[in-house]
């Protein structure tokens, strides 16, 4: 039989294990919790950078680009980003991907039947 000085470890030590296996999974959680939330940041004012400066400082924002499209734009220098989804000032997570359309400058003019 256990004494009472012998039960009253065993109490100790069963509560201490319940104590630290609640600590663990609670940061458990909380760390899976952080990873599946992920980072929020601001999204930059690409429109009317190079296609490199943008892809940079989308990279730095933590950010990746794509180029969903390159069309001729009258308003944009050719090799400029003309248009950009999601748009700056958008709050969005880090790895999230911003869609940009390149500008291939203004339309060359079409000659014209005499």
């Amino acid at each position: 039989m256990l004494s009472r000085h012998g039960s009253s470890n065993i109490f100790k030590r069963l509560l201490m294990a319940a104590l630290l296996a609640s600590v663990f999974f609670l940061s458990a959680g909380t760390i899976t919790y952080l990873a599946v939330r992920g980072r929020t940041v601001e999204v930059p004012n690409v429109v009317g950078k190079s296609k490199e400066a943008a892809r940079e400082e989308l990279d730095d924002a933590g950010l990746r680009m794509d180029v969903k499209s390159s069309a001729y734009n009258d308003k944009a220098p050719a090799n400029t980003i003309s248009d950009q989804s999601p748009s700056a000032g958008t709050t969005v997570k880090t790895g999230q991907i911003v869609r940009v359309s390149l500008s291939l400058g203004a339309p060359s003019p079409t000659p014209r039947g005499n």
